[in-house]
């Protein structure tokens, strides 16, 4: 049973994905989206809106593509594309990812110059011929590195007597402020610049009773006091994320503690306790840090008094053997880099691995054919699958569902796999979305330990039984040459001891503890594709 059930909801209330269902309407939220619309509309050119980390920058970007996606008109007459994580390292880098979101692709050869000019004549083509809007969205746009906001500056020249034929709507930690004031070049193309702050109490404690209503909750017995929505608001600053996560906890605490309202007390209870484990996280990362500094410098003394001449005659060595059990050699991918490999080439990634290693500073063309051969008889699977698109859902929110992250490489590896779908911003509901197989880092510290509810052999019922428990569970598609393609559905917190582990399975659901079990950590063979 979903443990919202519980408290006699339909819907789990404070689910941290932003779902358009649950968009509460503050009066300064209200006002920054419908001045953004209008803005977009009257086709003005470049908009910004600054915010803290946590006060729904990625909710209300959610919201206004949303927005041109109500009416068949507004499908027909605007075009939106976002750009997430805009970390780029080359201009070519970027105009590249902007080709690609607009719809084409850069011939090879081709200069900067020639590129702008490709761009400039698409916007005119949409703006000017198809009479269309484009608007381009660019999230976290505090990394835009100085050559992207000359670009963008360029690209607001592209007008006709009556408006701009790009309109830039950029969302930005607060830190964008000061990188504003240091180009005023740039600063000056801004129309509209606006600032989203935390929510007071009032907005606090209504946008809680919101999404509690929303979920299906009755307007009976209230689940948090008078002096508890006070706590929430307190112990969060009103900042919507950490609202969603405490009240999140706070359900599961009540549940726990078979009770039926949460007080000051609780609220306060789960607060501390939520702020020690982000502290013992901290001393974590700081050790970490602490271990990786004392091995570089291992690292670097070793390599200093060694002989340089010990690499020139290195070699990759692929192990044999004759035992059936150890028939498949380990093999270990490196995660993707800038510029992105193409997702289809994992043998090109493994040469790319091979001629960058330490230990093989020239490597033979008999030994990347070797390596090549390995990879192909391994049959690392170059798709994860595909799953249908639910009402009120964007890709970017199956890209987090799925990979467990919105990275800008993997919005196009995304793209580059489902050439049938015009525009990746606007997908209608049902359409089948197909995701690639994109290798990522392992998805926890050495000697970590996870809790795994259950084991899918598609990526449509992982994802099927995901949606049935999206606050408690994560989905770790991974393979390796022993099970092949798995896809595992894990809790989300890592563990460093089984105590722990069988404390936590105890208090799950019955219908997820039934099957729950602990998972060592795979072997090193092991790819993985989320994390």
């Amino acid at each position: 049973m979903e443990y919202y059930k519980i408290f006699n909801m339909n819907r789990e209330p404070f689910s941290n994905s932003p779902e358009p269902d649950f968009f509460y309407q503050s009066d300064q939220h209200l006002g920054c989206l419908q001045q953004l619309e209008l803005a977009i509309r009257l086709r003005r050119g470049l908009n910004v809106l600054i915010g803290d980390v946590g006060t729904g920058k990625t909710t209300l970007c959610r919201e206004l593509l949303l927005r041109f996606t109500e009416t068949e008109e507004d499908r027909n007459e605007i075009e939106t594309h976002l750009m997430l994580d805009p970390s780029f390292s080359t201009p070519l880098e970027f105009l590249s990812a902007v080709t690609l979101s607009l719809g084409f692709a850069v011939e090879a050869g081709e200069s900067e110059w020639q590129i702008k000019e490709n761009i400039k004549n698409h916007l005119f083509h949409k703006g000017v011929e198809e009479k269309k809007t484009v608007v381009l969205i660019i999230d976290e746009g505090q990394k835009l590195p100085a050559f992207c906001r000359e670009i963008l500056r360029e690209f607001l020249n592209y007008e006709t007597n009556e408006n701009k034929l790009l309109q830039i709507v950029i969302f930005a930690q607060k830190e964008f402020r000061e990188i504003l004031k240091e180009h005023i070049n740039f600063a000056d193309r801004v129309n509209q610049y606006y600032k989203l702050e935390p929510l007071n109490y009032r907005e606090t404690r209504d946008m809680i009773r919101f999404r509690l209503a929303r979920a299906g909750r009755s307007a009976g017995a209230p689940l948090f006091s008078t002096l508890g929505l006070w706590e929430v608001y307190r112990v969060t600053g009103g900042y919507p994320r950490r609202i969603i996560t405490l009240c999140h906890q706070i359900l599961l605490a009540l549940i726990i503690r078979s009770q039926q309202q949460a007080g000051w007390l609780l609220v306060r209870s789960v607060a501390r306790r939520q702020e020690s484990n982000l502290m013992r996280s901290g001393r974590w990362i700081e050790a970490t840090i602490t271990a990786i500094i004392f091995l570089s410098l291992v690292s670097f003394l070793f390599f200093v008094l060694e002989p340089m001449s010990m690499f020139r005659h290195s070699t990759l060595a692929v192990p044999t053997t004759t035992d059936p059990a150890k028939s498949t050699p380990s093999l270990k991918l490196a995660a993707p880099i800038n510029p992105v490999p193409s997702v289809n080439s994992i043998a090109g990634q493994t040469q790319g691995n091979v001629a960058s290693a330490a230990t093989a500073t020239v490597v033979s063309a008999k030994d990347l054919a070797a390596t090549s051969k390995l990879v192909r008889e391994l049959k690392v699977p170059t798709s994860l699958g595909s799953v249908n698109i639910h009402k009120g859902g964007t890709v970017y929110q199956l890209l987090l569902e799925i990979y467990g992250s919105t990275r800008m490489d993997l919005f196009q590896a995304v793209s580059r796999a489902n050439p049938q779908i015009a525009n990746m911003n606007w997908v209608r509901a049902g359409e089948q979305i197909a995701f690639p197989a994109v290798q990522m880092a392992a998805p926890w510290p050495q000697n970590g330990k996870r809790v795994q509810i259950a084991s899918k052999r598609s990526l449509d019922e992982a994802y099927g039984l995901y949606k049935e428990y999206p606050g408690y569970i994560k989905i770790l598609p991974f393979w390796n040459p022993r099970e092949g393609m798995v896809y595992g559905l894990l809790l989300r917190d890592v563990f460093d001891n089984d105590a722990a582990m069988r404390n936590v399975i105890k208090k799950l659901p019955a219908s997820l503890a039934a099957n729950a079990l602990i998972m060592e950590k795979p072997g090193a063979d092991t790819v993985y594709f989320a994390n």
